[in-house]
């Protein structure tokens, strides 16, 4: 189950997140789940 989650980010890194989502036909939560899942694996977590 998906759960909802809000935080703040700067407008530029938000910029860069939807630019990319938009190239990579994903949605913006797409993108932020494969970035923070590939920050926690390359932490071993």
């Amino acid at each position: 189950m998906l759960r909802i989650v809000t935080f703040k980010v700067e407008e530029e890194i938000l910029e860069k997140i939807d630019k990319y989502a938009q190239e990579k036909k994903l949605t913006r939560s797409d993108v932020i789940r494969i970035a923070l899942l590939n920050l926690l694996n390359s932490e071993g977590r």
